[in-house]
């Protein structure tokens, strides 16, 4: 696989891509992040002054999507300029559209992937961690922690896999792309997420010692709060149905508890 790259570069570039966007700009946005990411395969394939000076020139041009998406990017634009470099068909003017054809579609897949649904699955899972575990404060802080290890954890999986296949199969990341089918794993976090909160509604509704009562129903009947819980179960369903997103239902759950506890 590795021809003029080395696995070295690549782990270069893998540590750059998380100062992709230290120096965004408004007018090429990500340009300079690009360039100072690629710039160890720049140093890889050309030695001389002017070689180096035209491969940063094709790098400053605009660019912008999601951070974590843009290893896909870098990945299949340094198999291209390894393959120009060897001397096969492949032209600077090829190399910039793919980036611009690219750019767009990965800044959808991942702003709605990470910020849409993996960020509102990965908070419900530490918020979970701190209800249960009640006056525990010694463990609660585990809550943050773990949402937080986890979320990052998927950017650092998919920032490698980027770059790592993306320099494999060059152009044809597209179907690698395509079969991940990150639309349906958006809906089974959604699902996963909804499950997990009306698991956790019980907990929230402890009957039995009125102290640990959040909100002012201290009347109501046990079969009436499992159907109140499964009707609300419904209803984050239906609003997903409908297009609402997971982190408008996330943080309309917090601002309805703060009201029914408070009010």
């Amino acid at each position: 696989m590795y021809k003029l790259i080395r696995k070295s570069d690549l782990m270069k570039v893998y540590f750059r891509l998380f100062l992709l966007e230290a120096s965004w700009n408004y007018e090429k946005m990500q340009n300079i992040g690009v360039a100072y990411v690629l710039m160890p395969i720049g140093n890889r394939l050309y030695s001389d002054f002017e070689g180096r000076k035209a491969f940063v020139g094709r790098n400053l041009k605009f660019f912008n999507t999601h951070p974590a998406m843009a290893s896909f990017i870098m990945g299949v634009v340094i198999h291209m300029e390894e393959q120009m470099k060897l001397g096969e068909p492949v032209t600077p003017e090829e190399i910039e559209a793919l980036k611009n054809s690219m750019m767009g579609p990965l800044a959808a897949m991942g702003d709605n992937f990470f910020w849409e649904y993996l960020r509102p699955f990965c908070a419900v899972i530490g918020v979970c961690i701190i209800l249960l575990c009640g006056n525990n404060y010694g463990f609660a802080f585990l809550g943050p922690l773990v949402a937080l290890f986890l979320y990052n954890a998927f950017g650092l999986s998919v920032r490698y896999a980027g770059l790592t296949k993306g320099y494999e199969n060059g152009p044809s990341i597209i179907n690698y792309i395509a079969k991940l089918d990150l639309r349906s794993m958006n809906e089974r976090l959604s699902l996963t997420a909804l499950v997990m909160i009306g698991a956790l509604f019980p907990f929230l509704f402890k009957l039995d010692n009125a102290e640990l009562l959040p909100f002012k129903i201290q009347s109501m009947h046990h079969s009436l709060q499992g159907l109140a819980m499964f009707l609300l179960l419904l209803l984050m369903l239906l609003l997903l149905k409908i297009k609402v997103t997971p982190t408008v239902l996330f943080y309309g759950i917090i601002i309805g508890i703060i009201m029914l506890t408070y009010i």
